[in-house]
């Protein structure tokens, strides 16, 4: 059993706590090649998102978006989709309206939000500091990339607003408290056509049951022509659990991983604050004699 393919998350897994990709991330990614070990990210995140953080390290590899409602390949053709249907949209917007949350709609026409604009500027600022309260001023480049977020979205006061013609792959709630998370993923729980999963522990992320990262990463790896046993999954969160099943060979939880994650997991790396990526590239694809993560088996 050998790595052939490796399926990255990235927020949590890839991403450090300030959304950055280190430098010793990047230089093990590049160094895939030499081993004809082929990149795939694994993301919540839309194409655009993805690929524009991605592409800027210079790596090229395909994509699996919107936490497996999307799939494309390295030239950014797309392979696969499944996006939400009306009844799946129906049954969303009625329990984000009982529970009084506001919606972040993910689509093929780019990105919608119910969300007050103001409240959205704030949780972008905070988002994009890694969480952490500010010290004085926001630093003009974490103004200048929030606002660049706020540019892509549109707000709207309902689905209804969207265009008849535009396909919705994933609907979340973004900032939202924690227990009101844990209360929504429990309403949705008598929804079966649905996948609730979250990021972060304040958020919530719903697409099609059909559509989840482990069921696009085999149709993926079946277009390759690569066996599941050959397939290595980094992840961190509840999001990532259905990469995290027997049928991949490689199940490597980052150290900060949600006890969703590390119970499932056959190996453990280190956290996404300490090149966990790249520490698991190092250990299992390159054979380098580092400290050895936690195994299960």
């Amino acid at each position: 059993m050998s790595i052939r393919l490796i399926a990255s998350d990235m927020d949590g897994t890839l991403l450090d706590p300030y959304t950055n990709i280190s430098q010793a991330n990047i230089d093990a990614i590049h160094r895939l090649s030499d081993y004809g070990v082929e990149f795939l990210i694994c993301s919540g995140r839309d194409l655009h998102d993805a690929k524009g953080m991605i592409e800027s390290c210079g790596i090229s590899c395909g994509y699996i978006c919107l936490s497996g409602a999307v799939i494309y390949d390295q030239n950014g053709t797309q392979m696969a989709n499944l996006p939400l249907n009306s009844q799946n949209l129906k049954d969303i917007s009625h329990v984000f309206g009982e529970f009084g949350a506001p919606m972040d709609i993910l689509t093929s026409r780019g990105r919608y939000s119910t969300a007050d604009p103001e409240k959205k500027l704030m949780e972008f600022y905070g988002f994009l500091n890694g969480r952490a309260p500010f010290q004085g001023e926001i630093p003009d480049e974490i103004q200048a990339a929030a606002r660049e977020r706020m540019d892509s979205m549109t707000f709207i006061r309902d689905l209804s607003e969207i265009p008849a013609a535009t396909d919705i792959y994933k609907i979340c709630g973004n900032d939202l408290d924690c227990d009101l998370v844990i209360r929504m993923k429990q309403a949705f729980g008598d929804y079966p056509d649905l996948a609730a999963a979250s990021s972060f522990p304040n958020n919530i992320e719903l697409t099609n049951t059909a559509a989840q990262k482990g069921c696009a990463l085999k149709t993926y790896a079946a277009a390759k022509g690569i066996s599941l046993e050959d397939v290595m999954v980094l992840g961190d969160s509840d999001n990532d659990i259905s990469m995290f099943t027997p049928e991949f060979g490689w199940t490597v939880a980052m150290a900060n991983s949600m006890d969703c994650i590390r119970e499932r997991a056959k190996y453990i790396t280190k956290s996404n604050a300490e090149d966990g990526v790249a520490w698991a590239i190092r250990k299992y694809v390159f054979k380098e004699d580092l400290s050895s993560p936690i195994n299960h088996d």
